[in-house]
């Protein structure tokens, strides 16, 4: 009896684990599909709730001068932009708004600005917060203004730093290049490098921020944004490896061209200026 019983049991473990094994690899699709996407060949993963939760597919860099006499009221129009840009509940697709000084001209600024999408900018341009900046401009505040669009919606997650940036640079630069059109695929894996260990704080400590944006109209133009604690930080980033991959890729003639700009935030009263 014992025998029989225990050959029965045996025999219907198995019917039942062979009817299980769609159930259970359903599963167990549905619990990886739940965990936080990686993009292909990305050493960063992109964490729900991230402050860039959801992903920008939209930048716009700004590039202003300043009327000297009007600094002060300047900074406070811009802080109250800056303010309501972050509030969630005022302007819910702006993801990021940075303001830098140049570091050669102190009456020349720029915003750095991520949204959502192309329609969260436009909302943005409805705000009283916005009304503020654009007030100031029509009094006559400002001298001259540029502004480049970009986008990151054709670029690889890893391009935009997901993690937080704590403290206000003293060293921050806006590199402008143009890359050979037949070795994109190929600037974009050194880049990643780049990228992913500058936002390592074991391998480059003094790196607050690493982003990489496309231009909207000429597709082999890339815009660097990169921000350090200060001239030493950033002096140490040129010493690391995962700099030296793009030091290579520019050595073998890969860059067509490049452009620097140098700023920081540092100087700017209240330390509100470099968004966390």
């Amino acid at each position: 009896g014992v025998s029989c019983s225990r050959t029965v049991y045996t025999h219907m473990s198995l019917t039942w684990n062979k009817a299980m094994v769609p159930f259970v690899a359903l599963s167990l699709l549905l619990l990886f599909a739940a965990q936080p996407l990686r993009d292909a060949g990305s050493t960063e993963l992109v964490p729900a709730g991230s402050p860039l939760d959801p992903l920008p597919s939209w930048a716009e860099l700004v590039t202003l001068e300043i009327k000297p006499d009007r600094l002060d009221d300047f900074l406070k129009a811009i802080n109250a932009d800056v303010s309501g840009c972050r509030d969630k509940s005022l302007d819910p697709g702006c993801l990021r708004f940075d303001l830098l000084r140049d570091r050669d001209d102190p009456d020349k600024f720029y915003f750095y600005e991520l949204y959502v999408d192309d329609d969260g900018a436009a909302k943005h341009k409805n705000t009283a917060h916005y009304k503020v900046w654009t007030d100031f401009k029509a009094s006559g505040g400002v001298v001259s203004q540029a502004v480049t669009r970009c986008e990151m919606s054709s670029l690889p997650e890893w391009s935009l730093q997901t993690s937080p940036s704590d403290g206000q640079p003293a060293c921050a630069v806006v590199v402008t290049v143009e890359i050979q059109p037949d070795r994109l695929e190929e600037f974009l894996r050194v880049l990643q490098e780049d990228a992913g260990g500058s936002r390592d704080k074991a391998l480059d400590p003094g790196a607050l921020r690493f982003d990489l944006l496309r231009d909207r109209e000429v597709r082999n133009k890339f815009y660097f944004y990169e921000a350090y604690v200060d001239d030493a930080a950033a002096a140490h980033h040129k010493t690391t490896k995962h700099y030296h991959a793009w030091a290579d890729f520019k050595a073998s003639g890969g860059v067509l061209s490049q452009a620097v700009i140098k700023a920081e935030a540092a100087s700017i009263p209240g330390g509100w200026a470099f968004q966390p």
